[in-house]
């Protein structure tokens, strides 16, 4: 039997694993005060306690959300912050690094559970992992840009957790100096956003950001308060009043709020990003309320404003496969004078800058040909560049030009039967590794039939060393003979190729990264 006290009370938890490696779960432990009612859309408040030991063998429920992954309405609850905890000793004989897993999934859907992000493979090691819930879509991320719903709910919860784990993970064995943070897609998305938030300092001492970072526009949202008045006309009320808007959505069940589409908000200046309908957001500097985003990403990140802590990140080689599976219903937006321009830049330029970058970029990557539905590779092209590599990179020389810290490129390049979302979308024609198609190679996936063999098992061993020796000494090394992975310099531009073959080249995608450089005129980075 397994009891530890933390702040809020005992819990005890659950012996799984049959053989090797067998571990301890924590599961469902709330980590904030359910956020519901007057709480629905606000920033978590502290958890509350309670008598007696506590059982913590399931997880807690999940934001209701659509399941895009197992294509279903999860009705889950409101009352959905919670966390679990994993490891193989409550009481090691010194304190082990803490490894904490910020979930993706657009910030409209996914949860911490272990079906899909099972901890096997984290436990063959010596460190404490843990996953989380929290706040998605409207629930998450419903802007009125006032005191009363400034945002960012979701992010906040995310903080919540942090903190959580910061207060309570000694109890499980954990060394509270030793946290890294890390994530895919929206999930290292968010990681990033802890990087440059004055709100998340000190909770944490490592970043592994997998597949996005803050500066990559999907992350946050320009259209926040308009989204939240289309919200109110879809479900029924037409009002330009924040009042009256608030108390109508704060009374509508939870079931209204998932899986919304909304239509475009201005058909002339639509971007693809657009789609992530809620999502972060820059708090208005003027709100009387504790920010995440006081300023747009690149602000923060041009100025240095970011923790100064060991990071790695880096992208898979086929990321726009994500975008280019819709190409059948997106292919006109393509067609838009300006549609592939980054909207960072859009704000800020002419409409005959804009037309003269959307000819370079055109030019780049379709020769000039017009767009169709046959031209999936090279529309995967752009977007692995554009709306991933490009500003991943971007945000590692940032770290490196104001931080003493190191940062860590990499570029994920293995494919076996693991790669799963490729293979679902049918898209196996397509060169290079999906969106998401690296997660196999960390967590043991148990609600989708994902078979392992000899050689992703070799894959996985390596992967999961890597992450493990950075979470635990700043440095992703390799046990054996494999080349070292060389720290990212904006001298050497080093990227370590994680595939068949485990090695650190030049960044072999540096032609294309340095085309962006000059689009974004940051071939010397500027304070």
């Amino acid at each position: 039997m397994a009891i530890v006290s933390v702040e809020q009370g005992a819990l005890q938890g659950i012996v799984c694993g049959h053989g090797s490696p067998k571990y301890v779960a924590f599961k469902g432990i709330p980590y904030a005060k359910p956020p519901l009612g007057k709480l629905r859309f606000k920033a978590p408040e502290p958890p509350e306690s309670w008598a007696g030991v506590r059982d913590a063998s399931a997880h807690g429920p999940v934001c209701p959300q659509y399941n895009e992954r197992m294509n279903r309405i999860e009705t889950g609850s409101e009352d959905c912050l919670y966390l679990n905890v994993y490891t193989k000793y409550v009481n090691p004989q010194k304190l082990l690094p803490v490894l904490v897993w910020i979930h993706g999934g657009g910030f409209y859907t996914g949860s911490g559970n272990s079906d899909f992000y099972g901890p096997e493979y984290f436990m063959a090691h010596d460190l404490i992992l843990v996953t989380f819930n929290y706040r998605l879509e409207v629930l998450g991320f419903l802007c009125l840009d006032n005191d009363e719903v400034p945002g960012n709910a979701g992010l906040k919860d995310q903080v919540a957790a942090l903190k959580w784990v910061k207060k309570n993970i000694k109890a499980f064995g954990g060394d509270s100096n030793n946290i890294t943070i890390f994530g895919c897609s929206a999930g290292s998305g968010s990681v990033s956003g802890h990087l440059v938030s004055d709100m998340s300092n000190g909770l944490f001492d490592k970043a592994i950001c997998q597949s996005g970072v803050c500066l990559n526009e999907w992350f946050y949202n320009i259209y926040a308060r308009e989204r939240a008045f289309q919200l109110g006309k879809l479900l029924g009320i037409d009002t330009e009043d924040d009042n009256e808007l608030l108390n109508f959505l704060r009374n509508v069940p939870s079931s209204s709020l998932v899986n919304i589409t909304l239509p475009p908000l201005d058909a002339n200046n639509f971007d693809l990003t657009d789609n992530i309908i809620f999502g972060p957001v820059v708090e208005k500097t003027s709100l009387n309320v504790k920010k995440f985003l006081r300023y747009p990403p690149p602000y923060f990140v041009r100025k240095g404003h970011m923790a100064d802590v060991p990071i790695i990140l880096g992208y898979t080689s086929g990321e726009g496969i994500e975008i280019a599976r819709n190409l059948s219903k997106t292919a006109l937006y393509y067609t838009k004078t300006g549609s592939i321009v980054p909207r960072e830049l859009k704000l800020k330029w002419t409409p005959e800058q804009t037309l003269n970058v959307d000819v370079k970029i055109r030019e780049h990557y379709f020769q000039g040909k017009e767009i169709s539905k046959e031209m999936s590779q090279a529309v995967s092209n752009l977007e692995t560049d554009r709306l991933f590599a490009y500003n991943i990179m971007r945000y590692a020389r940032y770290h490196v030009r104001h931080n003493s810290c190191p940062a860590y490129l990499y570029k994920f390049e293995a494919e076996t039967e693991r790669n799963y979302t490729k293979s679902h979308y049918n898209l196996d024609s397509i060169k290079g590794v999906c969106h998401s198609d690296d997660l196999m190679y960390f967590f043991n996936v148990t609600c989708l039939d994902i078979p392992v063999s000899k050689e992703s098992k070799r894959i996985i061993e390596k992967c999961v060393q890597l992450w493990t020796n950075f979470a635990t000494t700043g440095a992703p090394t390799l046990s054996d003979d494999s080349e070292q992975w060389k720290p990212f310099t904006e001298k050497e531009r080093k990227c370590f190729i994680i595939g068949h073959e485990f090695k650190c080249v030049e960044n072999p995608d540096l032609e294309n990264l340095r085309f962006w450089e000059n689009i974004y005129e940051e071939e010397n980075l500027t304070v």
